[in-house]
């Protein structure tokens, strides 16, 4: 088991790699498959499709980043230095993969199931950490005990992923996300949200 998952680490990185250079929809099994001189049947032997590659790859970054947050929770912190590890992660994130959050799907009217998929995921993962987050402030007493954390936590991500939408359809009109001060002014953004937020549940 222990050399499957490493070979499923080896075949995500080079996934990796190739949506970063020619994204998702210019990519395709073989030439993953050609990357690792490994054969097709090999590579679906681990991934059925695509797809399964490209939400894999997606829920690694995402699983990292809050498995980094979540540990720093552990520590004698407050909600604000929680908050500035959060947005200097995900600032983080967006810079190096936001080729990967299909910003252009999130403009359309209807995104894709795909592009749903990926959202639903990152937002679970999201709120999970919130509602830590919230726990925490209760437990030190920076946030008031009247809140419910699980309920707090999704509302907040509802909030905070109307914000990431509306962002993706500015930059429709012309916004460039990929652009290091547009994520800068994006998290910004957030930071004054998430400020408001958490002021509002002391």
């Amino acid at each position: 088991m222990a050399e499957q998952d490493q070979k499923r680490e080896v075949i995500l990185e080079a996934a990796l790699k190739r949506f970063s250079r020619y994204g998702l929809a210019k990519t395709t099994m073989g030439e993953i498959a050609g990357d690792l001189d490994m054969s097709k049947g090999s590579l679906y032997y681990y991934f059925p499709d695509k797809d399964r590659i490209y939400v894999a790859v997606i829920e690694r970054i995402v699983s990292r980043c809050f498995a980094d947050v979540s540990s720093f929770l552990e520590g004698p912190v407050t909600v604000q230095l929680v908050m500035d590890r959060y947005l200097t992660l995900k600032e983080k994130i967006l810079q190096e993969y936001h080729f990967l959050f299909g910003v252009h799907e999130w403009v359309r009217e209807k995104p894709g199931n795909l592009q749903r998929q990926v959202g639903e995921l990152v937002q679970q993962a999201e709120s999970r950490f919130l509602a830590a987050w919230i726990r925490k402030g209760i437990a030190d007493g920076e946030i008031s005990p009247q809140h419910d954390p699980e309920k707090t936590a999704e509302m907040l991500v509802h909030v905070l992923f109307g914000l990431w939408v509306i962002w993706c359809k500015w930059q429709a009109q012309g916004f460039e996300l990929h652009h290091t001060e547009n994520i800068k002014e994006f998290m910004h953004r957030e930071k004054m949200v998430l400020t408001i937020f958490f002021n509002g549940l002391r």
